[in-house]
């Protein structure tokens, strides 16, 4: 007996609820997450996330892989074809051609970016699980490189040439701080991150915005060399530094693990990223003007 015909997005429509709303959001715009990314985000606990990933996958919603080349042995998430068709009506997006959809699922599961992408998504996931056990807390704007560079992002001034890995704006109770990411694998020179910051300063003598400008690093040797790098003059748009091999310790990126540079004198202490605020511009209501369509740690 054969089974009636429905519209898989319809169909899978009655079964969603916010929490996989938010998740097909995510990863319409930075394409990839882990299991333990997605737990770490939206679960409490990891049979449940397990559970729920289960069954948005039967719906054909998400796709999954493992790959070799990563660290994490575990599955690997990426819209499926009701997954991108569903977030594209919501957002009244034109829909890709299923071949196209496939092709690009597949170019993301190969891609030698994808431990930079996961890298940069788990920056973000850190401070939304973060931001999940302290009210008042929230990650109100994730945004991909993609997304920074779209046309009208920040006004008149265009990050194409810039090329963010991604944008955030966070908040603790009446604090807040918007930044941009550069996420460091030590595959380019340090003088090619020194450059990156010049072109930030260039976008703010061209009316962009002076936030703090992060670079995660891998390691306090490489963390300081581009200090070393960059040096004690003033800078037009301020730069913090993260290394990652100091967060081993329970420590995470909305800590105080930001060192910012240009000191004059003695090294400061390592700031906490709500604090790097307080250096550059203002992440004000006209800064929310895009924002997304709800804070992402509630």
């Amino acid at each position: 007996m054969t089974q009636p015909h429905h519209d898989p997005v319809l169909y899978a429509q009655s079964f969603l609820t916010d929490r996989d709303h938010r998740l097909l959001d995510w990863l319409y715009d930075h394409q990839v997450l882990s299991a333990a990314q997605i737990t770490a985000a939206l679960f409490n606990r990891q049979d449940a996330a397990q559970e729920r990933l289960l069954r948005l996958y039967r719906l054909r919603l998400l796709e999954r892989f493992r790959s070799a080349r990563l660290a994490s042995p575990g599955w690997h998430h990426v819209l499926d074809q009701a997954g991108v068709e569903l977030v594209a009506a919501l957002r009244g997006d034109a829909v890709p051609r299923r071949v196209d959809i496939t092709a690009q699922r597949r170019r993301i599961a190969a891609s030698a970016n994808l431990p930079h992408l996961l890298g940069v998504n788990q920056f973000f996931v850190d401070l939304i699980a973060y931001a999940r056990h302290r009210p008042g807390d929230a990650l109100l704007r994730w945004w991909s490189e993609r997304q920074c560079a779209a046309p009208l992002r920040f006004g008149s001034v265009s990050m194409h040439r810039v090329r963010a890995d991604g944008h955030g704006i966070y908040q603790e109770g009446d604090l807040r701080v918007a930044f941009f990411l550069e996420l460091d694998r030590a595959t380019e020179s340090v003088p090619t991150l020194v450059e990156k910051v010049q072109r930030y300063e260039q976008l703010v003598t061209e009316g962009g915005p002076a936030w703090p400008v992060l670079f995660s690093l891998p390691d306090h040797t490489r963390e300081q060399h581009l200090h070393q790098a960059l040096g004690r003059q003033p800078r037009a748009v301020p730069v913090a530094t993260v290394a990652r091999d100091r967060l081993l310790d329970g420590t995470g990126v909305a800590d105080a693990v930001w060192l910012p540079t240009g000191a004059a004198g003695a090294p400061e202490p390592p700031r906490r990223l709500i604090d790097l605020g307080r250096l550059g511009d203002p992440a004000d209501d006209s800064a929310l003007l895009r924002l997304d369509r709800r804070p992402l740690g509630q």
